[in-house]
């Protein structure tokens, strides 16, 4: 059958008119992708960013984006990352601008390189998924820059190691005297006589104001058989007196400390085993007594103050 003028253009119109729909809907959305670093240059002390911008124009809806991928660096490391939306009119098509920003930090001199970088998303319309590849990019690591504060720092470095070695010196200086004095203490504990130490203690030990005064002879008694074991190995236990003032003459040949050593222990012997207070009177006699022992054992340069 024949088709008539009329009806062949009415058959051209709407085939036009079909494939500039198609053709619009085909371009009715536009996504693109950039990357760029801000400077080709950085130096090793400081930061360089790579910033990925995904831009899309049309039915803004119609495209949903997946998180992009963490960039593969050489010669840098991710130090961090920040990203920005902007939606607005461009040419008179909505417009929408998403940004990903990422600070890299400088490992070493040399070129670094950021690599390729793919961004996946959604078309609804077709539900297809496309990708989108950013191209490699190189920065530049060059010698680091001088830091503002550097001449501040490196003073403040310097005064905090003055005090610090300050500080050392005079913990070093107090930790020394304290050692100086505790050796001077010991070297007089070692050169003071065994005499003078007995004597010391016997006044420390024996109060003749005390109406108590059998611990006095006690203590008299405890006191010279300690001395008398350190100064000549006179066992001051599981020994009797007898004993003691033998092994005492056979080492010593003074007679009249003999006597007083005799005199001191037996009568300490005697109120101890008897029960009887002994007396004021009889104790001073006994303190007085060791005191002339022990003085007698003295070095002749000894000056003794109690």
């Amino acid at each position: 059958m024949k088709k008539s003028p009329s009806t062949r253009r009415n058959l051209f119109a709407i085939w036009f008119i079909g494939h500039i729909s198609l053709l619009c809907a085909q371009e009715a959305v536009r996504v693109q992708i950039s990357a760029k670093a801000m400077h080709d240059e950085v130096p090793l002390n400081r930061t360089a960013v790579y910033a990925v911008e995904l831009k899309w124009t049309g039915p803004l809806a119609q495209i949903e984006f997946d998180q992009p991928e963490t960039p593969k660096l050489s010669n840098f490391k991710l130090a961090g990352s920040s990203s920005a939306n902007w939606v607005g009119v461009e040419n008179g098509r909505n417009t929408a601008i998403k940004t990903f920003e990422y600070t890299l930090k400088p490992e070493g001199l040399g070129m670094g390189y950021v690599e390729g970088l793919r961004v996946s998303y959604l078309d609804k319309a077709t539900n297809e998924k496309h990708s989108l590849y950013a191209d490699r990019l190189g920065i530049k690591v060059i010698e680091p820059v001088r830091e503002p504060d550097d001449a501040r720092l490196g003073w403040a470095m310097i005064i905090g190691l003055a005090a610090t070695i300050l500080a050392g010196v005079g913990v070093w200086q107090w930790k020394a005297r304290q050692k100086k004095k505790e050796l001077e203490q010991r070297t007089r504990a070692t050169a003071k006589p065994l005499a003078q130490e007995f004597l010391e203690q016997l006044q420390a030990a024996v109060d003749l104001n005390s109406v108590e005064t059998k611990s006095g002879f006690a203590e008299i008694s405890r006191l010279l058989r300690q001395y008398l074991q350190r100064r000549l190995e006179i066992p001051r236990q599981g020994i009797a007196t007898a004993e003691v003032l033998a092994a005492y003459r056979a080492a010593d040949g003074d007679v009249s400390r003999g006597m007083q050593l005799e005199e001191i222990l037996q009568t300490c012997d005697v109120i101890k085993f008897s029960g009887e207070d002994g007396g004021p009177a009889r104790l001073a006699r006994v303190y007085a007594l060791t005191e002339n022992f022990l003085r007698t054992h003295l070095p002749a340069h000894t000056n003794v103050i109690l």
